[in-house]
């Protein structure tokens, strides 16, 4: 029944049921709390979600929170805009001894930047770094964060820092960060930071997309001995240059002596 309620977004008539059958000795399980949170964290307020993590404490035995939990309501607070409150409960986790898991830190990084909080994303990647999320994840969910808040110049040292102190960036963030360099018009510079990225040998599951991106960009902007460079390596790699971008090296006539 308390399902039912919280499907139906009736929380009051679940919270009370669920509070009388407290109050007639029927211990909910984690089941029951878990479905209970489910409906509030939907139709309720962060307050009363926070309220119910409480007695899921107080339950102890096989109800208290657990980084599954801890997961849900933090997506759930960072959906709703509030993700200030959702980092707060890191203290409640590491008060139970519960380690933030990677979906955990990635939310908030995300949630924290799109909501302006750049600097406190950057204080929480300090705080949990080491303790189950590494050093790389971590800061490549923040190149992917700035990213999307449009951040460029401010993503673009962050990457350059993170080559440099030997933190390899996921396969995404570098797809992504060579990607918007060249929608900016910097193919040459995109190339350099191929070229750097390559050295390091970071590459192993870019996106092959990026290949053509990239060799498009260079045609077009004339950038003939670079575009012939990288087309070699395709070569070499075995990248398939992808349609549409196959037409436009065509019409750009740059490669006709690869």
């Amino acid at each position: 029944m308390v399902k039912g309620f919280c499907n139906a977004g009736r929380l009051e008539e679940a919270c009370e049921l669920f509070q009388a059958m407290k109050g007639q000795g029927f211990a909910p399980n984690v089941v029951a709390y878990f479905m209970l949170l489910e409906g509030i964290c939907k139709h309720m307020s962060t307050r009363k979600a926070l309220e119910l993590l409480g007695e899921m404490d107080k339950a102890g035995r096989n109800c208290s929170p657990n980084v599954i939990t801890y997961t849900f309501v933090i997506k759930s607070f960072c959906e709703k805009g509030q993700t200030i409150k959702a980092s707060r409960i890191l203290n409640r986790m590491e008060a139970c001894q519960c380690v933030p898991n990677c979906i955990i830190v990635i939310t908030l990084i995300m949630g924290l930047c799109v909501e302006g909080h750049v600097k406190e994303a950057c204080k929480l990647i300090d705080r949990v770094t080491g303790h189950g999320v590494s050093n790389s994840d971590c800061y490549s969910s923040l190149v992917l964060a700035l990213i999307r808040i449009n951040k460029l110049d401010e993503v673009e040292k962050l990457f350059r820092k993170m080559l440099v102190n030997g933190a390899k960036p996921s396969a995404i963030a570098c797809s992504t960060m060579i990607r918007e360099i060249c929608r900016e018009g910097q193919v040459l510079d995109s190339f350099c930071l191929y070229n750097e990225i390559e050295r390091m040998q970071y590459f192993s599951s870019i996106d092959t997309e990026i290949y053509s991106t990239l060799l498009v960009g260079l045609c077009q902007q004339s950038h003939s001995v670079e575009a012939m460079k990288l087309a070699r390596l395709m070569l070499r790699k075995r990248i398939r240059l992808e349609a549409p971008y196959d037409e436009i090296i065509m019409e750009a006539n740059v490669l006709t002596t690869l």
